[in-house]
């Protein structure tokens, strides 16, 4: 058996905040989501999988644009002629109430808000139940563990299909333990939501592809869907494969002695262009702390000509600078607020409590850097750390920017 778990296709990504793009680029990125659908499905008919799932977020909020529905419809459209049965479900962006009135083809089966079980048989008669739900409102609070059935014995494998994240009743998104999952002994568990690729348990799988095109500076590296087999001891498998059109890049070249505006411009554009190569990568660029740049590259670093002289120095093909930054070396000392330690101590225990951390982290969670901090379980006192650190590190870069150094 075969098939594909996919997640997260935000096909309407409006991909705003970018600045100087060529007309040529900008185009390709708003139809990036598109291409990636499209790639999938080239993937679905190549290894002539027995199904596809796709866990939530197909769209990038309620109310999708004409051009995202009627490109999703003709991507299912040849899946329904390869006769590729698809399971689908809405997320959080997405959501659909149950009056949603869909005509999708007539191999697609969309889950309704309550959690319900398909059954499918494929081509070698093996019987494949397939367990899930939609969003039919932004946040879902509830534990939805108890409403899916463990493992049904007339079926040779089970699958559990959950748009959500690890948490505890009362967070947004459709919150689940691994242990409860686990409970099910389900076979696998296509979750969707998280658009970072990992797996939260090895055997069963519960997996999370993450997104098929990433969306922003943050949801960097290749992005694309799980291709997952069955084994010969009855274990199911998942394999990356690549699909996205542009990738996003966090990248730090090599530089070399003092650096005037016109010798840094000609290092980064001379090592960008064997670094990157396609598909086309936005690229991020972090120039190493301790470089040696003349007042004049400081000064067009600063001030943004930099970044426009090297967005001229490219066609945008295979590479295009998004942001140029200098790392920050990390500080020899700890950073002390003398008498006011115990006002910070204080702001700690009784400001970072369980109640606002949830209420602050509501539209955060939507931030791919974030949800992969939290999906490690941390107490109070280790989130009040976390928290007068973070505190403590922006108050030195405050420092750091406010200084003699920097003063025009």
């Amino acid at each position: 058996m075969k098939f594909i778990h996919a997640a997260d296709l935000h096909l309407d990504t409006p991909f705003q905040g970018l600045q100087g793009l060529p007309a040529e680029l900008q185009q390709r990125l708003l139809r990036a989501p598109l291409a990636s659908l499209a790639r999938l499905v080239d993937l679905a008919l190549n290894e002539q999988v027995d199904f596809v799932l796709l866990v939530g977020d197909l769209f990038d909020q309620a109310q999708q644009s004409v051009q995202a529905q009627a490109a999703l419809m003709v991507q299912l459209e040849r899946l329904n002629e390869a006769q590729i049965p698809v399971i689908l479900s809405f997320g959080n962006h997405d959501f659909q109430s149950d009056e949603a009135d869909w005509h999708f083809p007539a191999n697609v089966h969309a889950f309704g808000s309550q959690v319900e079980t398909v059954t499918l048989t494929t081509a070698q008669q093996t019987r494949v139940a397939i367990t899930g739900f939609s969003y039919s409102q932004r946040w879902l609070t509830t534990d939805l563990s108890a409403q899916f059935p463990l493992k049904s014995p007339t079926a040779d494998y089970q699958i559990g299909m959950w748009h959500g994240q690890t948490g505890v009743v009362g967070d947004h998104y459709a919150p689940f333990s691994v242990t409860e999952l686990l409970s099910k002994h389900y076979d696998y568990w296509a979750l969707g939501h998280i658009h970072q690729r990992q797996l939260l348990n090895q055997q069963p799988p519960i997996a999370y592809p993450g997104n098929s095109q990433g969306r922003q500076r943050n949801e960097t590296g290749e992005k694309g869907c799980l291709l997952v087999t069955s084994t010969a001891d009855h274990k199911l498998t998942p394999v990356f494969k690549p699909l996205a059109e542009i990738i996003w890049q966090d990248w730090q070249p090599k530089l070399v002695g003092a650096l005037s505006r016109t010798t840094l411009l000609a290092q980064l554009t001379d090592q960008l262009n064997v670094a990157m190569t396609t598909p086309t990568q936005l690229v991020t660029l972090t120039l190493p702390a301790t470089c040696e740049l003349t007042p004049a590259a400081q000064l067009a670093l600063s001030q943004g000509t930099l970044l426009r002289q090297l967005q001229q120095a490219t066609t945008g093909e295979t590479w295009w600078p998004v942001a140029i930054q200098v790392a920050t070396e990390p500080s020899q000392q700890p950073l002390s607020f003398g008498r006011e330690s115990a006002t910070w101590q204080a702001v700690g225990q009784t400001v970072v409590t369980t109640a606002e951390v949830a209420a602050l982290a509501d539209r955060l969670l939507d931030e791919d850097f974030l949800n992969r901090a939290l999906l490690d379980e941390m107490t109070a006192t280790q989130w009040q750390q976390q928290v007068l650190k973070l505190l403590t590190d922006q108050y030195q870069l405050t420092q750091q920017k406010d200084g003699p150094a920097n003063a025009d």
